[in-house]
This record gives structure tokens, C-alpha cells and sequence, in this order.
């Protein structure tokens, strides 16, 4: 990359920095008056407008400019705006990103002269506004997203929701949104203004009362939603992601010569040991043996001092490599705040999609976790969170009908639990009815009726994340199409995590997602099976102990074990990883207990051998499809161990999601090698492709001509599954031998390739009318020609 374009690339990052700021701040401003927020989209944009002057970008200094201009004339009103005013500054935002290039406009963009127009006559309707304490101008809007403040609880805010998704949200392209669909719905509305003097609402508008508490579902503690915390440019430095990967990796590297260099150093402890027992044994040799005794202790003192202070570098070694480890995964950790930064407005473009009245809580925004993981639950937490709206929640004549508050709680909590992250989605909403999805089940064939009026309610919600089940009949934009939930389990699983879901008809619904702080450091279990050493994370196993024969059960033809009064199916490692037989468990044999996914199981191994915090390492190429296999470790001697996957463990326990794993060799048959008949008088040409078809692993017979032919087909054994013949041969020629062949009802079906040096057009018709299936020239004849038409003919 040129200086120009990396200039480039900083610039665009900037704007979009700036613009997720700006929108999140505007968002306060619509709520309520705000001087602090107000005064930071002023220095936003200011710097906004020197940086686009600076890269010549003159139509992002205009709009910025005019912007500007716009909040500014808000200040008497402490910044406060109105909706339609906000609609104008959001629609501006969103051209501003497609012109800096950060994205691509999918349709044509408003001109910058027509949106100028709009925010110069918006600045004459503001203006016009009375001073903070007047009254509030219309809201046109009849949905809205309640936002409320954690710093300022007296303060509830409402949003009215009416305003189309900003170009730069998340979801914009399964929305359909764009820059330019955006400003173009803000056209048909926001130019209809109200004149000055006259600020009351609008028939239909409906005016929320601010101070009115939250409805009384929601826990009381949860009210803040909307945190702006402002992170100053001259303290930070900007490093890309993959130079922080490129230094994780170096860190991680050093770690395991760190470790490689203390067994180096207990082995010279294991020298010096050695070297005075030889002294000894010296000194009983007499006369001659105290010279050597003498030279040996001399040699155990050299290797003393060496052994000490080798010991000394490397603990003043790990000391300073622990101190970068730590900064560097510090580095990698992000607030949640950036996770959750778009739902304010997006949730409030929804909510008025929807024609629904939404109250948008978030807690838990400073939690931290590793940026590759934050990068990652984003799509899982877009999903849930579309599916609160749409499914979730409902409208606000319905929550009436139902007693409930008119307006719907939407809360997303993050908080950390030891090496975990605990996120929730949740929702006072409909909740899910568990006989509706029974029907659902059985509706769609998933379950038969016996079947599915024998699950549990939980068991019953748990069909949500089955891949299609949907309860709609009805496709919408927003969801409908019996995907999603599924995607929601299985990116958890990749990523060491899982999902689950609680439920009550009337009540609402909540989705907890648990994933790891970091993909590239966790506690893990290491243990051995067979000659294998093999990892797992430690935060899923539960407890470790040894098998008592009262135990030992089996329920449904499969072994278990009954622990603290529960009855747990089991298995060996070793089986399920293709290394063993399954079997029940053994007195005496070690166990440990696995948890993922809502299961619990068994597990047999040969030996628990440390616990330990460390890097895990991803995995790429054809490993990185196993979904039992979520990463692998370095180990002190500079081998590699795979970390397995606790959820895919317990899944192969219980019999729900086998492993599909490979037996070892020693123990799988060998696979069935193909036999193919190779028939042709010239002993050269015989040998020539038999060792061709041989090479690409198929076993051959051979015959000289075709009586010859004809009696080894008609020996017992093996099976010939395919002839190759030559088409002149003495006695019977290849024509001959393959009527013969195809006129016979057992052998009819043999595939038969002629193989000649006449490739005439009436040679090949003769070959094709008596029934062979390929037709090859020997002057042509190369080795890939026939291997694909055996490889055709065999499939």
C-alpha cells in the first residue's frame, strides 16, 4: 500500500469513527436536551470538516459544515432536537459515509445541494424554536424507542422511531437499506416542515410522558442505555489487528521456548546430579580415582554455576514475557460498548418498521472481551436482537389487550463470569408457547405427535434452534424464513460457547449466550489417551473422580454412570475418538464430567496430566472443518496437542452429533481395492496399463486374448468389475469378446473399454455397436485418458 492510499484508509476509518459517534450522540439530543453530547458532535464534526478539507474531499466539508451549523443553532435549547431535524442530520451522516468511500452507496446518493437545502431549512425552523422550558415542536412519528440514562435516571428520553437504517448499521444489507434509500424516505417527509409558531403536535401524534418510570417487568437496576464515553485521540495509538496478531503469535512462541528452556534447565540440574555421583564413585577407585574424582567435582561445580544462572535468566525472562503477554492481551480487549453501539438506532429504524413502541436497555457495556470474539458475536447478536422485535415483542395494541405496558422492553446485558462471557437478549414480549411448538414440530414433520407430546416445555423450546424450524407461515424481511437460530448455535459452538433459551407464554423470552473472554488464552485441561495428549477447556469439566461398579448402569442399551443421584451417559475418549471400542465403564477407571450445551457426560480417560493457562492456536486447512476440534496448543517439547470441543463431546455422548470420526488403521479393514481385467496379446502393452491402472490404486487381472478373458471372469473369487481390451487379438477379438460379454445376462452389466491402435470412425462404430462402454486409441493413450474413463465408468 502507497502512502496515498494508506492516507486514505486512515481517513475513511476516521469518518466512520466519527460518524458512529455523531449518531449516537444525535440520538441523545433528539431524547432530551444534553449539553455534553451536544458539544461533542460540534468537536466531531469540526474535525471532521478539517480532515476532509485536508484530503480534498469539499462535499464532505460542506454537508459537515452545514451540519454544524444545524446543532449549533440548537444550543438555546440546550442542544435538544427535533425528530424531523435528526432525520435530516442522520440522512446527511449516512451520505457522508458513502462519499468518503468507507461504503458503497447502493443507489444513487441525494445531491449535496439538495440536502444543504434541507439543513439550512431546518436551522430556520430550530431557530424559530422556544428557549429550553417551552414548548417541544410535533413529532410526526408514532412509534418510538424509549432510551434512558443511567447517569441521569430522572431524565427518560423518547425516540420517536421513523427515521430509515443508517447506511453504516450492521444489518443494512439484509435490511435492503442504503444511503440513498435513506435519504430518499427522509425527502418525503422531512421537507414538509412546520412554520414557525407553531409547535404543537400534529393530528395522530402522540406525545410520551417523559418522567413516567419504566414499565414494572424490567428490573429496576437496568435503565441506562445510552453511554458516550469520549475517547481522546492524543492518548491512543492505532495498531492493525494483524500486527496484534502477529504479535500474539510471537508472545505465544516465546511462551513455549520459555517452557522448552526450563526442561533444558532441569536437565543440567539432572547433570549436575549425575556428575557428583560419578566424584563419588571416583573417590573408591583408589589413588588413580582422586585425580578424577578431583576434575569431576570441578566439572559439577561449572555446571552448578551454569544451572543457577540459567535459572536466573529464565525467571527474569518469564517475569518480563508474563508483563507483555498481559499488555497484549489487554490490547486485544474491547468494551462491549463497540458490540452494542448500533442498536439504538437500529433498533429504533426497526421498531418503527414494526409499528411498535420499544424500550432499548443496555447494561453491562464496559465488560470486556477479545476483539476476535466481540468480531464474532456480532452476527449472532444481530439475529436475536431482530428476533426480539419481530418475534419478541408485540405491538402496542396487543400488549394493551394483554395488560401489559404499552411500551416493549428490549434489554441486552453483558457481564463477565471468571473466563467467560455471559451476554443476554432479552425481551417482556409474547414468550414462547412449548405446545405451539409442539404442533409446529409435528406440523412439519420434525417430530411425530407421540414424540413430541412426550418433550419437556424446555425440551420443547430447545426446537427453536433445529435448522428451519420456524413458527411462521409467513415470510417477512425482518425473519420468517426458519433460518437464523440455528446459525446463533452453531457460530457459539465454534467459537467454544453455546446458547440457551428461557421461556413463558405471556412473560418473555430470554436467550443467554455464553462464549469465552478470549480465543487465544483460556484455561485448559490436558489429558493423555492411548499415546495421545489432548486438551480441553478446563472452564467444562466439572469434576474429575474415579468409577465405584455400583455406578455402572446402562439405560437404553447404552452405558452409564450414576453420579450424586443423576444418571450421566458415558464413554471412553478413546471411542469417541475412532481410538476403541465402545464399552461401560471400569471400576477404578478415571472420569471426568464434561458440560456443553445444556448436556452433561461421562468421559473416560487414561490420565488427567496438568492444568494450565495458555495460548490456543487456530486451525486452518481441512482440520478447521472438524467441529469437535476447536484449536490447538504447543505443548513444553514443541508438539502440538488438539483442544476438543467440550459441546461436540458431550453431543457424541449422548448419541445427538456423532463425531464421524476415522478409525485408526490398525484397527479399520482395509478399503476394497477395485479389480479391473486387462486383456491384450502383446505382453508390453498387457504390462504398460496394468501398471498405469495399478498406480491410481486399483488391483489388475491379465489375459493374453479373450478365452483366456472369458475363463478368469468365470473363476470364483474376486470380482472383475470393469475389462480393458485390446480390439485385435488372435482366436477372439476385442469385438467379439465384448458381445460375448453384454450378450450374457450375468455379465451384462461389466463395463468394457477397447483399447486399439485403429481409431477410424468405423472401428469405433464396430466397438460401439457390440457394446463397450469407452473407446480408446493406444497412440493417444496417456495415463490420465484412462484413469478418467475407468474413473467415469466405476463411479
Amino acid at each position: 500500500m502507497n502512502p496515498s492510499e494508506r492516507l486514505l484508509k486512515q481517513f475513511r476509518d476516521l469518518v466512520t469513527v466519527r460518524l458512529e459517534r455523531i449518531n449516537r450522540s444525535l440520538m441523545e439530543l433528539e431524547s432530551g436536551g444534553n449539553l455534553e453530547a451536544g458539544q461533542r458532535v460540534l468537536r466531531e464534526l469540526h474535525g471532521l470538516k478539517g480532515e476532509a478539507r485536508m484530503m480534498g474531499f469539499s462535499e464532505i466539508n460542506t454537508l459537515a459544515h452545514e451540519m454544524e451549523e444545524l446543532v449549533r443553532c440548537a444550543e438555546p435549547q440546550r442542544y435538544r432536537l427535533s425528530s424531523e431535524s435528526t432525520d435530516a442530520l442522520l440522512a446527511t451522516a449516512d451520505t457522508v459515509l458513502a462519499l468518503s468511500g468507507a461504503l458503497q452507496a447502493g443507489e444513487p446518493l441525494l445531491a449535496v445541494e439538495t440536502l444543504v437545502a434541507t439543513l439550512q431549512q431546518r436551522v430556520s425552523v430550530e431557530s424559530a424554536r422556544p428557549a429550553e422550558g417551552g414548548r417541544a415542536s410535533k413529532s410526526e412519528g408514532t412509534s418510538h424507542l424509549l432510551v434512558t440514562d443511567r447517569r441521569e435516571p430522572s431524565g427518560a428520553v423518547v425516540v420517536p422511531a421513523h427515521w430509515g437504517a443508517p447506511a453504516s448499521r450492521p444489518d443494512a444489507s439484509a435490511a435492503g437499506a442504503s444511503p440513498g434509500a435513506a435519504a430518499s424516505q427522509f425527502l418525503a417527509t422531512a421537507l414538509r416542515t412546520e412554520p414557525p409558531g407553531s409547535p404543537a403536535a400534529s393530528p395522530g401524534t402522540r406525545m410520551v410522558d417523559t418522567a413516567r418510570s419504566r414499565p414494572p417487568a424490567a428490573p429496576k437496576h437496568a435503565t441506562a442505555t445510552v453511554r458516550t464515553g469520549d475517547v481522546r485521540m492524543d492518548t491512543a495509538v492505532r495498531i492493525g489487528v494483524a500486527s496484534l496478531d502477529m504479535l500474539t503469535s510471537a508472545v505465544t512462541n516465546l511462551g513455549q521456548v520459555a517452557r522448552r528452556r526450563e526442561l533444558a534447565t532441569a536437565r543440567r540440574l539432572e547433570l549436575v546430579r549425575e556428575l557428583s555421583e560419578l566424584a563419588r564413585t571416583a573417590e573408591d577407585l583408589g589413588p588413580a580415582g582422586v585425580a578424577l574424582a578431583e576434575r569431576l567435582g570441578r566439572a559439577k561445580e561449572l555446571a552448578a554455576t551454569l544451572h543457577r544462572e540459567a535459572k536466573l535468566l529464565a525467571n527474569a525472562e518469564l517475569r518480563d514475557l508474563d508483563q507483555v503477554s498481559e499488555e497484549i492481551q489487554g490490547l486485544r480487549m474491547l468494551p462491549l460498548s463497540v458490540l452494542f453501539e448500533p442498536y439504538p438506532r437500529m433498533v429504533r429504524d426497526l421498531a418503527r418498521d414494526l409499528g411498535k413502541e420499544v424500550e432499548l436497555v443496555v447494561d453491562g457495556e464496559d465488560t470486556r472481551a477479545d476483539r476476535s470474539v466481540v468480531e464474532a458475536l456480532r452476527e449472532p447478536l444481530m439475529h436475536l436482537v431482530r428476533n426480539a422485535l419481530d418475534h419478541g415483542l408485540e405491538t402496542r395494541v396487543d400488549r394493551v389487550a394483554s395488560g401489559k405496558h404499552p411500551r416493549g422492553c428490549l434489554t441486552l446485558r453483558a457481564a463477565r463470569e471468571g473466563s467467560r462471557i455471559i451476554l443476554r437478549v432479552e425481551d417482556d414480549g409474547a414468550g414462547m408457547d412449548p405446545a405451539l411448538l409442539r404442533r409446529v414440530a409435528v406440523r412439519r414433520g420434525v417430530l411425530d405427535e407421540p414424540a413430541a407430546n412426550a418433550l419437556s416445555d424446555a425440551a420443547a423450546r430447545e426446537l427453536v434452534f433445529l435448522p428451519g424450524f420456524t413458527s411462521r407461515d409467513v415470510v417477512t424481511d425482518l425473519s420468517g424464513r426458519g433460518v437464523g437460530l440455528d446459525a446463533v448455535r452453531t457460530s457459539l459452538q465454534a467459537l467454544g460457547g453455546d446458547v440457551g433459551v428461557e421461556s413463558a407464554p405471556g412473560w418473555g423470552t430470554i436467550f443467554t449466550l455464553r462464549v469465552p473472554v478470549s480465543l487465544t488464552v483460556a484455561p485448559l485441561l490436558f489429558v493423555q489417551v492411548f499415546d495421545e495428549t489432548l486438551a480441553l477447556s478446563a472452564v467444562h469439566v466439572s469434576r474429575a473422580l474415579k468409577v465405584d461398579a455400583s455406578e455402572v448402569g446402562e439405560v437404553a442399551g447404552r452405558p452409564t454412570l450414576r453420579m450424586e443421584g443423576r444418571v450421566l451417559p458415558f464413554a471412553s475418549l478413546a471411542s469417541l475418538l475412532g481410538l476403541a471400542t465402545e464399552r461401560p465403564a471400569r471400576e477404578g477407571e478415571l472420569v471426568l464430567v464434561v458440560k456443553g450445551q445444556g448436556m452433561e457426560a461421562a468421559l473416560a480417560v487414561d490420565r488427567v496430566l496438568e492444568e494450565r493457562v495458555q495460548a490456543i492456536l487456530p486451525l486452518k486447512g481441512i482440520l478447521a472443518r472438524y467441529t469437535h476440534l476447536t484449536g490447538a496448543t504447543s505443548l513444553a517439547d514443541g508438539r502440538l496437542a488438539m483442544v476438543l470441543s467440550a459441546a461436540a463431546l458431550a453431543a457424541g455422548v449422548h448419541g445427538t452429533a456423532p463425531l464421524k470420526l476415522a478409525r485408526p488403521p490398525v484397527r479399520a479393514p482395509a478399503p476394497r481395492r477395485r479389480r479391473i481385467l486387462v486383456v491384450d496379446d502383446s505382453p508390453l502393452t498387457r504390462e504398460l496399463v496394468a501398471n498405469l491402472l495399478e498406480a491410481v490404486g486399483y488391483d489388475t487381472l491379465r489375459a493374453a486374448d479373450g478365452p483366456s478373458a472369458l475363463e478368469q471372469l468365470g473363476q470364483e473369487g474376486t470380482p472383475v468389475e470393469l475389462v480393458v481390451t485390446d480390439l485385435e487379438m488372435p482366436e477372439m477379438d476385442g469385438v467379439e469378446l465384448t458381445r460375448r460379454l453384454k450378450s450374457d445376462p450375468a455379465r451384462r452389466g461389466l463395463p468394457v473399454v477397447i483399447l486399439t491402435t485403429r481409431g477410424g470412425e468405423a472401428d469405433r462404430a464396430r466397438g460401439l455397436a457390440a457394446g463397450a462402454d469407452g473407446y480408446i486409441t493406444k497412440g493417444d493413450l496417456v495415463r490420465q485418458d484412462l484413469v478418467d474413463v475407468v474413473g467415469r465408468l466405476l463411479a
